[in-house]
C-alpha cells in the first residue's frame, strides 16, 4: 500500500466523532523511514480536578493537562520568563527620556504579571516548529474573574498567566481550542506524532547497531581491551658472518673447503673460542645496558655523547636513547 494511503488510513482511524483529533498539519506522505503514531490523551472535565478548570463559556486546560498534550505530541517547551508588563515598559520609557525613577509604590499596575512562553513542536521532516507567546494578567482582572480577592489569593497570579501563556502556545502548535464544552472533553485527545519506523529491516538494523555501541561505550569503558605494548627483545649476540644491527662485517675468503672440526688438531692448541682474550667484534662499539644494543649516531648525537649523558643522568649506567624514555616513563608512571 503507497505511504500516503497508509497515513490517511491511519488518520482515519479516529473521527472526529469520537476523539478530539489534535494533528498540527496535514500529513500526506511519509519515507518509509517513518510511520504515524496516534498517542491518546484523557482529560478529567471535572473542574474540581486538576486538569480544566471554569471559563466564561466552558472549560480550560490547566499547566497539568497542558503538559499531558506536550508529551504526547514531543513538543518541548524551550524557554518560560516573567517579563515587564506593559505599563511597566511604559514607565520605563519615560524613566529613561526624563531621568527620574519611577514611583513604583503608588502605580496601580505593580501587582501585573506578563509571561512569555516559548515551545519547539516537531515536524514530519525531522525539524522543528518555533512558537512564542504572552500573556498579562492584572490583579484587577483576576481579581474579577475569580469573584473576589480571598477567593484567589494574588500569590496565584504569576502560576495562572504562565499557564495562559502556554496554552497560547499550545493553541497555535496543536490547534487546542481555548474553551472546551464537558461534552466535548468527554471525547479523549488524539495526537499524531511522526516516529521512525522500526520495523523498517535496514533502520532496524542501524538503530540495534548504534543501541550496541552506545551501550559498549557505557558500560565496557574500564573492561575495554587495551592494546599491549609490544615486547622489546635484545638481539642475540652477533656471530662472525652475520650483520648486527646496521653493521655490516665482511669476512675474507677462505680458500679451504675443509671443516675445521674435521682436522685433527695439537694437543696443546685451543680452539679460537676458548682462547684466553678470543676475538671481538664490538671492542670500538657501545652497548646499551638495557637492551645490549650498539648504540648508535641519532641525529647530531654522536654515541659518546649519548654514553656520557647517560652515565650523567642514570648513576653511570649506559643506555640507549630508547630505554632512556622507557626508564623515564616508568619512573613518571611510579611517581
Amino acid at each position: 500500500m503507497p505511504e500516503q494511503s497508509l497515513v490517511v488510513a491511519e488518520i482515519n482511524n479516529y473521527p472526529e466523532v469520537k476523539f478530539n483529533r489534535l494533528f498540527p498539519c496535514t500529513l500526506t506522505e511519509l519515507s518509509p523511514l517513518h510511520k504515524v503514531m496516534v498517542n491518546l490523551v484523557k482529560i478529567d472535565p471535572n473542574p474540581k480536578g486538576s486538569d480544566v478548570y471554569s471559563q466564561n463559556s466552558g472549560l480550560a486546560l490547566t499547566k497539568i493537562a497542558c503538559l499531558k498534550l506536550m508529551t504526547a505530541a514531543n513538543v518541548v517547551m524551550e524557554e518560560s520568563k516573567q517579563i515587564f508588563p506593559r505599563a511597566c515598559q511604559r514607565c520605563m520609557q519615560v524613566a529613561q527620556a526624563t531621568k527620574q525613577a519611577p514611583q513604583c509604590g503608588s502605580c496601580p499596575s505593580r501587582d501585573d504579571v506578563a509571561y512569555q512562553v516559548s515551545i519547539l513542536v516537531p515536524e514530519p521532516s525531522g525539524g522543528h516548529r518555533r512558537y512564542v507567546a504572552t500573556k498579562e494578567v492584572s490583579k484587577e482582572q483576576f481579581v474579577t474573574k475569580n469573584g473576589g480577592a480571598g477567593k484567589a489569593p494574588v500569590e496565584h497570579i504569576p502560576a495562572q498567566c504562565e499557564t495562559k501563556a502556554l496554552l497560547r502556545a499550545l493553541r497555535a502548535g496543536l490547534g487546542i481550542k481555548g474553551v472546551y464544552a464537558a461534552t466535548e472533553l468527554q471525547k479523549p485527545f488524539a495526537v499524531a506524532v511522526v516516529v521512525l519506523n522500526a520495523h523498517d529491516p535496514e533502520l532496524k538494523r542501524a538503530l540495534i547497531e548504534s543501541y550496541a555501541n552506545s551501550r559498549n561505550a557505557l558500560f565496557s569503558a574500564r573492561t575495554a581491551p587495551q592494546l599491549a605494548a609490544p615486547e622489546l627483545q635484545a638481539l642475540p649476540p652477533a656471530v662472525e658472518g652475520e650483520p648486527s644491527g646496521d653493521t655490516t662485517v665482511v669476512l675474507p675468503p677462505d680458500d679451504s673447503d675443509d671443516d675445521p672440526l674435521d682436522q685433527e688438531s695439537g694437543a696443546d692448541e685451543k680452539p679460537p673460542w676458548e682462547a684466553d682474550d678470543p676475538p671481538s667484534l664490538f671492542d670500538h662499539a657501545i652497548v646499551c645496558q638495557g637492551c645490549d644494543e650498539i648504540i648508535e649516531k641519532q641525529g647530531s648525537w654522536e654515541p659518546e655523547t649519548i654514553k656520557a649523558y647517560s652515565q650523567k643522568n642514570f648513576d653511570g649506567m649506559i643506555y640507549c636513547p630508547k630505554c632512556q624514555k622507557k626508564i623515564k616513563a616508568g619512573q613518571q608512571k611510579g611517581a
